[in-house]
């Protein structure tokens, strides 16, 4: 990817969960007790079903985590599971690259049964991050259409968070900071 000046990245990035960030949905699966195994970093439900990050996830999170330029941007969860105390429990558990827990990298979590505007507007009051400075990934295209009218960069994750769609999504959030300055 070609070099973003680090002014115009977002001040906050935030993930929706089911099949934005892994895989399956929380709905879908047997659910609590989850564990971790210690060997291989997987975690599994009760029915041993493996809750999997999408591939290209570890790295960005791992680099969300770990590069100097994303110093300072946040971190934010917005899902409308009907699971919450699942995704909480996953966030926890699931590692990005075996170095940080979901969980830990987060700054703000919204994640309970509404709409992802509410989830915005609390996110918005918690860390006083200007919607314009907001980028935000889900691969449902009604949250897109409802999170952009608030004036948040969006892109729409139909097939889960790959390495296209964050570099889309970093490109065209810088794209818009040019267009605001002066």
């Amino acid at each position: 990817m070609s070099f973003i000046d680090p002014a115009l990245l977002p001040k906050l990035v935030a993930f929706d969960l089911d099949d934005t960030l892994w895989s399956p949905e929380m709905e879908m699966i047997a659910g609590l007790p989850f564990r971790r195994c210690e060997h291989t970093g997987r975690v599994t439900d009760r029915a041993n079903e493996e809750i999997q990050l999408f591939p290209d996830v570890h790295d960005i999170l791992h680099d969300l985590h770990t590069q100097e330029h994303f110093q300072g941007v946040q971190v934010a969860y917005a899902s409308r599971t009907m699971c919450p105390e699942n995704a909480f429990e996953c966030l926890e558990l699931i590692m990005a690259k075996n170095v940080v827990s979901l969980k830990d990298l987060g700054h703000h979590f919204e994640i309970y049964p509404g709409n992802k505007t509410t989830h915005f507007q609390k996110f918005k009051e918690a860390s006083g991050v200007a919607f314009t400075d907001m980028l935000f990934f889900d691969n449902e295209m009604r949250n897109i259409r409802d999170i952009s009218r608030l004036g948040v960069t969006c892109v729409y994750t139909p097939y889960g968070l790959d390495k296209a769609c964050w570099e889309k999504g970093l490109r065209e959030h810088a794209a818009r900071q040019k267009k605001q300055k002066p």
